[in-house]
């Protein structure tokens, strides 16, 4: 049976013997971070090593491989300067969504404003529906349909940043945030998830509604 937290001890330990003292951080994002996990899950782990090079990219895949799984194997590399000077509108989601296995990630990451966090929310929607209406035009409708659940996957990550700039409150599963979001929102979350684990769907209407939800939302913030 797999276990997230052997797996980062582990691959903790294997990264301490390669990096030494470079190490400077060792963290879990993404559904086994939420307790959402499935068996085709991600496993999706931020490393931060001191003046990272293409070397190091090689050493840390090398260790990757070594822990089985591989295939399932995700998340964030960088350099520790690298992340010293990152985009502070992605900070506040950065120290939202990861949990320190090793290190402090607070301690590694530049300030932000609650008005970066409001533009981080402004990106990710214009993003989102700029890649929705790009493709539903230039692409044909068996891509369209192929590619909308993966899309769908920003819905959830907005729609956390949404309601935490409503109640000050960021929550990290589904689950919970389906039971605070009402109206066009929930209605939206529903079918991001759904989406997430069903194959068959009513392209139109899922399109109609995530369509509308995007444009609705950036007329609020």
């Amino acid at each position: 049976m797999f276990r997230i937290d052997e797996y980062i001890d582990e691959l903790t330990d294997k990264l301490i013997n390669a990096f030494g003292k470079r190490l400077e951080y060792v963290g879990l994002q993404g559904s086994y971070l939420r307790h959402e996990e499935t068996k085709n899950s991600d496993i999706d782990i931020m490393v931060v090593i001191d003046n990272i090079s293409v070397e190091d990219l090689n050493t840390y895949q090398k260790s990757l491989i070594s822990m089985g799984n591989y295939d399932k194997s995700c998340g964030f590399i960088c350099g520790k300067t690298d992340l010293e000077h990152w985009n502070p509108l992605e900070i506040f989601h950065l120290l939202k969504t990861t949990k320190d296995y090793y290190g402090e990630l607070k301690n590694l990451v530049p300030t932000y404003t609650i008005e970066d966090e409001r533009n981080y929310v402004k990106l990710s929607l214009n993003n989102l529906y700029h890649e929705i209406c790009h493709r539903y035009i230039h692409t044909d409708m068996e891509y369209n349909i192929s590619r909308l659940p993966i899309t769908c996957k920003s819905v959830f990550f907005i729609m956390q940043h949404l309601h935490y700039l409503d109640s000050g409150n960021f929550i990290l599963t589904k689950r919970e945030l389906l039971e605070c979001v009402q109206g066009e929102d929930r209605t939206v979350l529903e079918l991001s998830i759904y989406l997430q684990n069903n194959s068959d769907y009513d392209f139109d209407r899922a399109f109609f509604l995530l369509f509308n939800w995007c444009q609705n939302t950036l007329s609020k913030i």
